[in-house]
């Protein structure tokens, strides 16, 4: 997946990318009150106003969707089940309980691997081009 975002600050070897969110988010509003922008810090050489256009693998994206939603989603239903079968008679505390549990051994799981994950070059966006500021369009 590419998008195109405009080169907002450069610090050194770290650039600022400014994305604009699609047309279909800004109807949803669901992240952060509606915020119409997303900024990603990467390592590249361009000046400011110039356009960046990143990439990102969707076999990648499609993975870290899965580690962020579908993992802890299966773990809070998992453990909600294995609480109702191991306490059944709690009035749904097992269930509960366990859910919470379910839930939680994902998010440590996450969390211990995320390292692995930061350093892993599959799992950074990368610059394809810089367009420059000063070509003509």
């Amino acid at each position: 997946m590419e998008r195109t975002g405009e080169v907002t600050a450069v610090q050194g070897e770290w650039l600022e990318i400014t994305f604009c969110r699609p047309a279909d988010c800004e109807k949803c509003n669901a992240c952060h009150g509606g915020q119409k922008t997303t900024i990603l810090r990467i390592k590249g050489k361009a000046n400011v106003g110039d356009k960046a256009v990143v990439s990102m693998p969707q076999k990648t994206i499609t993975r870290a969707s899965t580690i962020a939603y579908a993992l802890p989603l299966a773990g809070l239903m998992i453990g909600m089940l294995a609480g109702e079968m191991l306490l059944p008679n709690t009035n749904s505390m097992g269930g509960i309980i366990g859910g919470v549990v379910g839930l939680a051994i994902p998010a440590v799981i996450i969390r211990l691997t995320e390292n692995a994950r930061q350093r892993d070059p599959q799992w950074k966006p990368r610059i394809v081009r810089i367009i420059s500021s000063e070509q003509d369009i």
